[in-house]
Order: C-alpha cells, then sequence, then structure tokens
C-alpha cells in the first residue's frame, strides 16, 4: 500500500556554500535531502542544510544519517546540527569505508582540533557510526547502494518504502560505463535526485572534476521511467537567473526535470 512521502531539499549548493541575492531561489546551501517514507525520516547527506532540518515527527527519538561520500560540502552542517543538541533523540550515521576509514574515522577527520574544537564524544547526543552495506533494512525502508564515479568513491542510495522509490546520486560522472546499471537501478524510481553541476559548454573544462552536466541528468531521468526528476549540486557560480534560464532545456528531454531549490518539498 502506497503511503504518503515526501522529499525536502534543505541543500541543492556543490562544492561551498554561496550566500547573496543571486542565490536566493535555489539557494547556498550545501547538499542535504530530508526523505519521509513509509512513516520514517532518513536524511541523505550532511552539507550545511543541514543546519535547515525541521522538527522531527512527534515522538521520533531516533534518526538515520546516510552519507555518500566524506567530501567537506556533505558534512559541514555536522558539528553545529542541532539535533546533536538534543539528548532525547539518537542519530545513526552511516557510511561506506573510504581510504581504510570507518563512518566515524570520517567524521572525525572535520569534528577535530585543528579543523574544529571538539569531537563527537563531546556532543550532548552521542552519534553512532555505522558501515553502509549495498543493502539495509531502516525500519520499513529499504536502502540499496551501488558505487559512483567521483574522485576517492561516493555511494549513491535508493530508499524504498511505503509504495515509493527515491534515487539519490550525487557527486557522480554518468559515463557510458556506469549509466546501463544505474539506468536499472533508479528505474521507474517516483524520484531521481541527481549531480547536474554543469552545462554542456562547461562541460569540457570539468570532465575529471567527478560532476555530470544537467542535460545527462535529464536525459538518464527520461531512460529510467523517473517519475520526478531534480537536478542538484548546482555550482557555487550558478546565479538563480543562469539556472531558471537553463530550465527549459530540462524540460525539453524531460518534462518533470527542474533544478531542486532549497526550501522545497516534493511530493511524491
Amino acid at each position: 500500500m502506497r503511503q504518503g512521502a515526501s522529499v525536502a531539499i534543505l541543500g541543492a549548493r556543490g562544492s561551498v556554500p554561496v550566500s547573496g541575492r543571486d542565490f536566493q531561489r535555489y539557494g547556498g546551501a550545501t547538499t542535504c535531502v530530508l526523505v519521509r517514507l513509509a512513516g520514517q525520516t532518513v536524511v541523505l547527506d550532511a552539507g550545511t542544510g543541514l543546519l535547515d532540518i525541521p522538527p522531527l515527527q512527534e515522538g521520533e527519538r531516533r534518526i538515520s544519517l546516510l552519507l555518500s561520500h566524506p567530501h567537506a560540502d556533505h558534512l559541514l552542517g555536522l558539528p553545529m546540527c542541532p539535533l546533536l543538541s538534543r539528548t532525547d533523540l539518537q542519530m545513526e550515521i552511516y557510511a561506506a569505508q573510504r581510504n581504510g576509514q570507518d563512518a566515524e574515522a570520517q567524521v572525525r577527520a572535520l569534528m577535530s582540533p585543528p579543523l574544529w574544537p571538539i569531537g563527537p564524544e563531546k556532543l550532548l547526543s552521542q552519534p553512532a557510526f555505522y558501515d553502509l552495506p549495498t543493502h539495509l533494512e531502516l525500519g520499513d525502508i529499504a536502502v540499496n547502494t551501488m558505487g559512483g564515479v567521483h574522485p576517492g568513491g561516493v555511494t549513491l542510495m535508493r530508499l524504498t518504502g511505503g509504495g515509493y522509490r527515491v534515487v539519490f546520486a550525487t557527486d557522480c560522472t554518468l559515463t557510458d560505463g556506469l549509466l546501463p546499471a544505474l539506468t536499472e537501478f533508479a528505474r521507474d524510481c517516483d524520484l531521481l535526485l541527481c549531480d547536474g553541476q554543469y552545462s554542456d559548454a562547461e562541460w569540457p573544462a570539468h570532465a575529471g572534476y567527478g560532476h555530470s552536466t544537467w542535460t545527462a541528468v535529464a536525459r538518464l531521468g527520461r531512460d529510467c521511467g523517473a517519475k520526478q526528476v531534480r537536478v542538484i549540486h548546482h555550482d557555487p557560480s550558478h546565479t538563480d537567473a543562469l539556472l531558471d534560464g537553463a530550465a527549459e532545456e530540462l524540460r525539453r528531454i524531460h518534462p518533470n526535470c527542474a533544478f531542486a531549490r532549497a526550501g522545497e518539498e516534493v511530493f511524491l
């Protein structure tokens, strides 16, 4: 049975947070997404958008944070996350091993001197750390993962629950070698969230950076049969006016494809 479900875009910017009058509609906070499926809440990545996390559901005392990879723009919201100041809440942090470091070691690389004055053990709510496997059950939500193409590695995720399917594919180059498997991984999803940091014109100068073009995301959404597509991980130089001007380019490929906006809630 399909239950009510939604995805809140807390941050959609890539590389570094930005601010100013040219970044109002799409936001300047880095990547963080809140998924509500099957009566549960899961957070994807811990960019600065995590600072704007809305109140949890009544009675919720445990929340899962799944990290795609430990680059700084995807972790910057964690040290000041308001949930970690609550003694009545347990945060569980999942991440695949990177360079021999488990989830806790990846977080401690940021949350320790000299980069940060205190470690996770000093927080009022001390998070628990776990490896992120290829399949994980979080209550009534099933999480499946696959590897993406990005310097240092990245985990792509599919969350299934309550009759809905959400795919999160940030920081990934949509190579010819990856696309067949990723297309099947995302087949018939209700929402595809995918990194499209660059325009086609920008691509030749950025091909080795571990990201993709927004037109490649729209084509992936079309080919996998995604009902809705949101392009995420906007380049820090891309203003509201630039993204507004490119919106029609997406719709010509997939009519329900758009650039993600911080503060937007997508209903499935």
